[in-house]
Order: C-alpha cells, then structure tokens, then sequence
C-alpha cells in the first residue's frame, strides 16, 4: 500500500491524470486483466461502511482520487504531487490518443450516446461497443460479455454503469476476459459527447461537484451537511495517526 494513502479504511492510489495515464499504459504491455476504480467522496464514505466494496476498491489496479476532498486528504499526509484524476478526463485523453494504438471497448449507457460517441471521435480506435440490460450486478451474463470483448482485442474497457455498480461488473468480468483494463467511468460517456457539462472551475476547486448535477436543493445541502462530518472525520484521523509517529 505504499503507492496509496489512506482515507478512513479506504486506500486511494498517489496519482495524477498524467500518472495515471503513463501508468495504464505500462500495464498494457503485461496482458493480463485488471480493473481500476475511480473513487469520489460519495463512494468512499460507502466503502468505509461496506466492507465488500471496501475490498474492491482497496484491491484494484489503481484506486483514482477523483474529488477534490481527496486530494485534500492526500494534501493532510503531505503528498504534493496527488492531484485529480477524473473519469471524464481519463476517458476522453486515452479516446483522444489515435497515436498510441490502444483499442477501446465502450460498456455501458445507451446506443444513442454510444454512437454518439463514435461520431464525435471518428479517429478513435474503438473496437466495440455494448450497451447492456438494465439489471442487477448479479444478473449479467458475464462469460458471454467477456466473449464479445475478448473477440474484439480491447485493451480497455470503459465501464459506464456509475459506482459502486461498475465496480462491482468489473470484479466478476475479470474471471473471463483474456486480458485489458476495465476503467468504471461513470456518466464519461455523457461528459464526452456534451450530454453532461462540466461544472465551473471554482465550483470544482471547492469540492462542490457532486452536488452541481443534484436537483433537489434540500438534498443537496442534507447532503453536503452529512459529508463535511464525514470528510472531518477523515481528517481528525489522518492528523492523528501523523501525530502519533
């Protein structure tokens, strides 16, 4: 757990957008399955509540910070070089990079934002795509998903079912693919096409996103209420462990 730093029980992995990237491609070349989780505030707070989720994101290739409160927790261990690392913004670079010969299977969503996305990103190497049933994670026939994305060569696999569903698919895929990453990537898809737009900056900054897409302005505060404890707590623990070495 050296290359992680811990939030709650939670390990989330040192890294940047840039790091993550280079870091991907490296596993590339080992051609064997993985799967790499993308965390935010929401997802740590229910990891550190539900131990099977737990695992899953403490056992994954990488674990990305995507939230600015946990890049602050990284910030409180003394990590400078933690910075966030999105799933929009890892999507849309590793689709953007024609140069580098990386096939990418697109899983999740509809046919519409899938296709979309086929037309907007006509250069992409995309080698198959899969909007699946909407069920539950049990429920999905794995072994015959993994067959289409084994035909198809993927070195990625974009998972866009939202967490922690995602990251869950992305355990019981693992068994039966060949080989490539599965990225759990949210709403990216949406992001990618203009579906879904991206808050303002400051509004980033100040770690205020997941509650820009909330319609319902009482949950959002109810929300945002709850989570600043919760993130204090984190906080409290992380200055307490440092104290005590």
């Amino acid at each position: 757990m050296n290359t992680r730093f811990r939030v709650g029980f939670c390990y989330i992995s040192k890294t940047s957008l840039a790091h993550a990237l280079l870091s991907i491609r490296e596993f590339l070349a080992h051609n064997k399955p993985y799967y790499v989780c993308v965390a935010n505030v929401r997802t740590v707070v229910y990891a550190n509540r539900n131990r099977v989720y737990r695992d899953v994101m403490n056992n994954s290739l990488m674990t990305l910070p995507d939230g600015m409160p946990l890049v602050w927790m990284a910030r409180l261990w003394g990590l400078k070089d933690v910075q966030r690392t999105t799933g929009p913004d890892l999507f849309v670079w590793m689709l953007s990079d024609t140069q580098s010969g990386i096939r990418h299977f697109l899983l999740g969503d509809t046919e519409e934002t899938l296709a979309a996305i086929r037309e907007k990103y006509p250069e992409a190497n995309i080698c198959g795509t899969l909007s699946p049933p909407f069920c539950d994670v049990d429920e999905f026939d794995y072994a015959a998903i993994a067959k289409k994305v084994n035909q198809s060569g993927a070195d990625i696999i974009w998972i866009s079912l939202r967490s922690p569903k995602q990251d869950f698919f992305a355990v019981r895929l693992l068994p039966y693919l060949d080989k490539g990453i599965c990225i759990g990537v949210g709403a990216a898809f949406r992001f990618a096409v203009g579906q879904i737009n991206h808050p303002p900056r400051i509004i980033k900054i100040l770690g205020l996103t997941g509650l820009f897409w909330r319609k319902n302005a009482v949950r959002q505060f109810w929300w945002l209420f709850k989570t600043s404890f919760i993130v204090l707590g984190y906080a409290i623990d992380i200055l307490v462990t440092k104290y005590k070495k």
